[in-house]
C-alpha cells in the first residue's frame, strides 16, 4: 500500500510517499526510492499506551471507524536480540486513508519510551 507522508519522518522531510507491506507477524517495511525503514508493532513486544495529539489527528483525517496502525522503527542487527526499537517516535498511519505522521514523543509525558532501546529487553 502507499501511503502519503503528511507530517516527516524525522531526518528525512523531503518524503512526501512510502510504500509499506508486511514482511511478517512481527515486521512491516517502508520504502521509497533508495530509502528502507524496518518496523515493528511494539504491541508484539511490550505495553504500548500513547495518546495521539489532536494536531496529529487531524493531519491523519482520523475518524472513529477509521484503522489505524502504530509502528517503531527498527535497526535490525544480526543476531536479532542485538537489534534496536526506537519508542519514542512512532510511525503512526491511518490504513484507512493511507495518510502517515511521526510522532516525537513528550519524554516527560513518555520516559519510558526511549530513542534505542534494545529489543532483547522484551524478548
Amino acid at each position: 500500500m502507499n501511503l502519503n507522508v503528511v507530517s516527516p519522518i524525522l531526518g528525512f522531510d523531503s518524503l512526501k510517499e512510502v510504500g509499506f507491506s508486511k514482511i511478517d507477524d512481527f515486521f512491516y517495511s517502508l520504502e521509497n526510492e533508495g530509502i528502507s525503514f524496518t518496523l515493528i508493532n511494539p504491541l508484539k513486544v511490550r505495553e504500548y499506551d500513547i495518546e495521539i495529539a489532536e494536531s496529529y489527528k487531524n493531519l491523519l483525517d482520523l475518524d472513529k471507524e477509521d484503522k489505524i496502525g502504530i509502528y517503531n522503527i527498527i535497526i535490525i542487527q544480526n543476531p536479532i536480540e542485538k537489534s534496536f526499537v526506537n519508542f519514542a517516535a512512532p510511525i503512526i498511519i491511518n490504513e484507512s486513508k493511507n495518510l502517515l505522521v511521526q510522532v516525537a514523543l513528550d519524554s516527560s509525558k513518555y520516559p519510558q519510551f526511549g530513542v534505542s532501546e534494545s529489543i532483547s529487553d522484551y524478548l
